[in-house]
């Protein structure tokens, strides 16, 4: 062990400030991704003084599920604005910060090396908790504080381009929907069902869907999983794979070139689309996905991908969602989802030689944002040696 190394409890301490005086109600959960959320706890009825008030400069950490997630928790509050977290969290702050950078202390967090430790310090209960003292045991390289701040300068400086990137896509997407309305309120048009423009095909669910485990963090087959479709279109910071062998097994759910993936359970109406900028090669979609597919070339995917991004879509899916433990989105019902579609072929093809230029500089922009995060992954795996 290298001589700049330390326990971690050498330089962080337990803090337990409680929201006795209801300075907020604003509750937070930390995702796997190491960033703080609203959290998705039923509090009505909850006595929210109980809960620990954290400030900016804090850590928060959900020491349970470790051994099932085979990942820690854990966020940096750098919002000015207090907000409150579980009463079963950690909450510490580091105890001399002209020797332990806290942007320093979250890019160690963020190492998988770190979560892997983690893991295998868990207590062996259901739940595999870690301890506060098997956390504060973990060694942690501390160099002098100037090289730490100029490490975390040049993470920054890639996590800053990074959100630049996406930011750009945003108001891409956003341009896309405004022409779209712009241009079915200035001409004649015609009502279509979506069943009428697209083809649905959904995985397979049969004898031969892969078990908890046969997936694995490498392999032949990518296996979206519900955080690969978002909001923002396709997210691989976390995947699942299968073996050739395992794929080969499989009749259904395979992407090919331009289909778009669209969630239909759990989280419903997240749309992706499949293009040339994407690295992987063998993609298949779980059980609660669809592929859609254009039935004629008269509609581009990019047309039919920005429909299927449009807010009047949204609030279709609301009107035609079933289930209550679990929503989902039945093909007979998203088949009876209407639009208002320009009349004139000749709008059509306009419309689209928009979006593929629009969704062309989305890919390129995306392509860009995943070499980005290679590059801040080398960065993190630097900090041990």
């Amino acid at each position: 062990m290298r001589s700049n190394y330390d326990v971690l409890g050498k330089h962080i301490r337990l803090v337990d400030f409680r929201n006795k005086d209801k300075v907020t109600s604003t509750v937070l959960g930390i995702s796997i991704n190491k960033e703080f959320m609203p959290s998705v706890a039923n509090v009505i009825g909850t006595d929210l003084s109980r809960y620990k008030l954290i400030q900016k400069g804090m850590f928060a950490c959900n020491p349970m599920h470790v051994g099932r997630d085979e990942r820690l928790p854990i966020a940096l509050y750098k919002n000015d604005i207090p907000a409150i977290v579980s009463p079963a969290y950690f909450m510490f702050e580091i105890i001399d910060p002209t020797i332990l950078d806290m942007d320093y202390l979250m890019m160690w967090f963020q190492r998988p090396e770190f979560d892997r430790e983690c893991w295998f310090m868990t207590d062996g209960s259901v739940r595999g908790g870690i301890a506060w003292d098997d956390l504060c045991r973990i060694r942690i390289p501390v160099p002098h504080i100037e090289k730490q701040l100029s490490i975390v300068k040049a993470y920054q400086s890639i996590t800053d381009r990074i959100a630049l990137k996406q930011q750009i896509n945003v108001n891409l997407e956003n341009t896309a929907q405004a022409i779209l309305v712009e241009t079915v309120g200035k001409n004649q048009t015609v009502a279509i069902a979506l069943g009428d423009l697209v083809d649905f095909i959904d995985g397979d669910r049969g004898k031969n869907y892969p078990t908890f485990d046969e997936f694995s963090s490498t392999g032949y087959c990518l296996f979206l999983n519900a955080s690969n479709v978002t909001s923002t279109g396709f997210n691989f910071d976390t995947c699942m794979f299968i073996t050739e062998e395992k794929d080969k097994l499989m009749n259904k759910g395979h992407l090919s070139p331009y289909d778009i993936v669209l969630t239909s359970r759990g989280t419903l109406g997240n749309v992706a689309l499949y293009d040339r900028h994407i690295k992987y090669e063998n993609v298949r979609i779980n059980s609660g996905m669809l592929i859609i597919r254009p039935k004629t070339k008269q509609f581009s995917p990019y047309f039919i991908y920005t429909l299927l991004k449009s807010s009047y879509m949204k609030a279709a899916i609301e009107r035609y969602k079933s289930g209550s433990a679990q929503p989902q989105l039945p093909i007979k019902d998203l088949q009876k989802i209407t639009f208002e579609i320009p009349e004139f072929n000749t709008v059509i093809a306009a419309l689209d030689r928009q979006f593929l230029s629009i969704e062309e500089n989305i890919s390129i922009n995306n392509k860009e944002i995943d070499n980005l995060k290679e590059l801040s992954d080398v960065l993190l795996t630097k900090l041990s040696r």
